[in-house]
């Protein structure tokens, strides 16, 4: 596997875990907002089954202040290649129409990770359509922003309309501001 500075690693460690342990025994993957690739090496780990498929979609040239985050998710997605991985990467919105179409050839999925474009109307499109070509759907970030700058951050909202559902869990570690949850 390639190597990478934990520091890259955005996540809440115990919420990573619930997220790993909800993916695991997956046999295809699809992660939407990958950054750097790191999320979705560790997924990998925990896959199983003879035939992986990982999707990944992110935004190109580096958005979010990460400049080499592109040429890092593509090394990710060559190594995973080189693994005997069927892994794609779509740099683009995951909401433009022609990377729904190539994904939607490649699902249905065992496990989508939806961690992209936070904005309400966003997340929610992203669940609205792939959503239902996935056994299992988890969300990033459910706790509503800490600061008045992130108020357009919306997964909280959506979250928030999904969670009384038979098949909802979440798990928030003491003290974080972020948060995962699943449906499926």
């Amino acid at each position: 596997m390639m190597y990478y500075d934990r520091r890259e690693f955005c996540q809440n460690p115990a919420e990573f875990q619930k997220l790993l342990y909800w993916a695991s025994g997956a046999n295809s993957i699809l992660e939407i907002g990958c950054r750097y690739g790191t999320d979705l090496l560790e997924l990998v780990k925990v896959m199983s089954g003879r035939n992986k498929r990982v999707v990944a979609i992110d935004l190109p040239n580096g958005p979010w202040g990460y400049p080499d985050s592109e040429e890092r998710l593509k090394a990710a997605i060559s190594t995973l290649k080189k693994g005997g991985y069927d892994a794609h990467l779509f740099l683009g919105k995951s909401q433009d129409k022609a990377i729904k179409d190539a994904v939607k050839e490649l699902g249905p999925f065992d496990f989508t990770f939806i961690d992209g474009d936070h904005r309400y109307t966003m997340v929610k499109q992203d669940w609205e359509f792939y959503g239902p070509m996935s056994k299992k759907v988890a969300f990033h970030d459910i706790q509503p922003p800490l600061t008045p700058g992130n108020a357009e951050l919306g997964v909280y909202k959506l979250w928030n309309e999904l969670k009384d559902r038979a098949d909802a869990v979440s798990y928030i570690d003491p003290g974080s501001p972020m948060g995962v949850a699943c449906i499926g």
